[in-house]
């Protein structure tokens, strides 16, 4: 292999992005930026403006006013909206897909992420959606949890030359992730998974198992469900 091609593995881009290198010069910034090619983040209008506009939505769900009375815990629709914004969607779809986020909530963009179905995050999620970054449907977020498609590369060379990366995120449906989960990109868990909470997770996990630990490991293997579940009380009498 040789030319633009093994250049591509030589400065670390996953091989499905490799051969997209080839014509990173007739790319916008944002393109590159979608395709694990090195991008200028800071130097580039359009994605300043899209940055800019994540963060006057965010500001006004984070800092709505919470309602004096009633139970619609994440409402009304007029603050829902800001986040239907934000995520590209219109407000019958993000309430039909049942999308629930404690405030404060940070992203970069807001349209790379992609819910696949029903989401709760707890108190302060951070998503760096620079690349794509996909929630399963019934996804379960703790306290802090932080998703970074956002990175830098080891040469120094790339980085004083104000290049940065991105790479995505899958996040299979059933999983739940644990508080203060770090997860970073490339990476891609399958579903109903369980993330210990303070793990630092990065590359492939399969479907159902629990991983933790820094770097995340399998810690066990689980059994997939089977749609049935009764409370039995009286094992807490």
């Amino acid at each position: 292999m040789s030319g633009p091609t093994q250049e591509g593995f030589e400065k670390g881009l996953p091989p499905a992005q490799v051969d997209k290198a080839n014509d990173a010069e007739e790319l916008t910034e944002r393109q590159k930026m979608e395709r694990g090619i090195p991008y200028q983040a800071m130097k580039d209008p359009t994605l300043l403006e899209e940055r800019l506009r994540a963060r006057r939505l965010i500001q006004k769900y984070n800092q709505y006013p919470w309602p004096e009375e009633g139970l619609d815990y994440f409402g009304p629709d007029e603050r829902r909206k800001h986040l239907a914004d934000l995520f590209g969607l219109s407000l019958e779809e993000f309430k039909e897909k049942s999308v629930e986020i404690e405030p404060p909530f940070y992203c970069d963009y807001g349209d790379n992420i992609v819910f696949e179905g029903a989401f709760y995050a707890n108190f302060n999620l951070t998503v760096l959606d620079c690349a794509k970054v996909t929630f399963g449907a019934r996804i379960l977020c703790g306290p802090g949890v932080h998703i970074y498609a956002a990175t830098h590369s080891t040469e120094l060379d790339e980085r004083q030359a104000g290049y940065e990366r991105a790479y995505p995120v899958t996040i299979g449906e059933d999983s739940w992730i644990g508080g203060n989960v770090v997860i970073c990109g490339p990476c891609k868990i399958g579903k109903g998974v369980t993330i210990a909470s303070g793990s630092f997770v990065r590359g492939d996990f399969p479907d159902y198992c629990v991983i933790g630990g820094t770097p995340a490991k399998i810690l066990k293997k689980l059994d997939p469900p089977t749609g049935k579940f009764e409370l039995d009380m009286s094992q807490y009498k």
